[in-house]
């Protein structure tokens, strides 16, 4: 007589189910922990940025070249483009929409990345947020080489030429190998390699970084932000409006 009747059948998805609810409850339990316990050493460290007052050159002079984002190598279907000094990424119809001004030199900068950078590129993976990256540079005078305004060229020559998913990892492997300030941050040659493992080409990128094609252009983006209202990174915004690690946080939970 067989034993795979219709009550034990019923018994076994219900245990199943039961199963998956508690591993999905334990996740969840786990993600908040991870999220909360990071949240007040992110504003710890965002409250000790240095506050800057833009000295640039504020004459509007125009771009010669200007990035765009290279089409076809979204190899998991998440979109980005450029729309003005806004690189987006995700879903265009994603219900919420989260701005983060950022130097890649800036320490604040990557331990937000380290904290949040995965769940938030999770939520917009998932579709539920659209990220706009507002990349500057105002941090040149924190390393020998002026990395920050070096390395900002060198990730938009990856987005030119490469597209947003080469972007995306390139923007996060400089973060999470940012240099420390008042050295000297990857030279040239440094930055190409990382351009190359990220996914761009050598012999296309190779010349935007070592001709820095993009300085105007970044000039204008970081004017652009203290004509904004904003002096300083990592600065969040949450569908337009002013907000904070924890609230971003809260967000992503």
């Amino acid at each position: 007589m067989s034993k795979n009747t219709p009550e034990r059948r019923e018994a076994r998805k219900q245990r199943a189910a039961e199963a998956l609810r508690q591993k999905q409850a334990e996740e969840r339990r786990r993600r908040l922990v991870a999220i909360g316990s990071v949240v007040a050493a992110v504003l710890v460290i965002v409250g000790g940025l240095t506050w800057w007052q833009s000295t640039r050159d504020t004459t509007g002079e125009t771009a010669d070249t200007v990035p765009s984002v290279a089409s076809g190598s979204e190899s998991d279907g998440t979109p980005g483009e450029l729309d003005g000094y806004g690189i987006f990424v995700g879903q265009p119809d994603a219900p919420t929409t989260v701005t983060v001004y950022e130097d890649l030199q800036c320490p604040a900068c990557a331990n937000l990345e380290a904290q949040l950078g995965e769940p938030l590129a999770a939520a917009v993976d998932a579709g539920d947020v659209r990220l706009e990256y507002r990349m500057i540079s105002f941090l040149d005078r924190y390393s020998t080489n002026e990395y920050s305004s070096r390395a900002l060229n060198a990730a938009l020559a990856v987005l030119d030429t490469a597209g947003i998913e080469a972007f995306r990892a390139f923007h996060d492997d400089l973060y999470a190998n940012q240099p420390e300030e008042g050295g000297p941050g990857f030279e040239d040659d440094e930055l190409i390699d990382r351009a190359v493992a990220a996914g761009a080409t050598e012999s296309e990128v190779r010349p935007q970084i070592e001709d820095k094609v993009y300085e105007q252009w970044i000039e204008n983006a970081t004017d652009q932000m203290s004509k904004d209202g904003y002096n300083s990174t990592p600065t969040i915004l949450i569908d337009g409006k002013d907000a904070d690690a924890q609230q971003l946080a809260e967000l992503l939970q």
